[in-house]
């Protein structure tokens, strides 16, 4: 599954549960290049971010059935990116994410 669907399905998800995740981002402490891949047909790039979020899941009501709405946290992620050799388009394309 593309990460645009996984997305949906969970936002889909959290719909049908008439719940609400909310994530605000305060800071990026750091973001760097952790590996690549260079195939015949494609580059490929691993991207950490670490960043400071607020983070919380309510309920249909409002009130919070995880996290913290006042407690930042630090937040690790991989995002992969990938973008073909031979084409003219000069965008990355994310291609997949990891939270540690």
């Amino acid at each position: 599954a593309s990460v645009l669907q996984s997305f949906k399905k969970a936002i889909n998800e959290r719909g049908k549960e008439q719940e609400t995740l909310i994530i605000d981002l305060k800071s990026i402490q750091k973001n760097e290049i952790v590996g690549s891949k260079v195939s015949k047909s494609a580059i490929k790039i691993n991207v950490i971010f670490e960043s400071l979020q607020v983070r919380a899941l309510l309920d249909k009501n409002g009130k919070i059935i995880d996290g913290d709405r006042e407690k930042e946290i630090l937040v690790t992620d991989e995002w992969i990116f990938e973008r073909k050799i031979n084409e003219n388009n000069p965008n990355w394309t994310l291609i997949e994410t990891k939270s540690n």
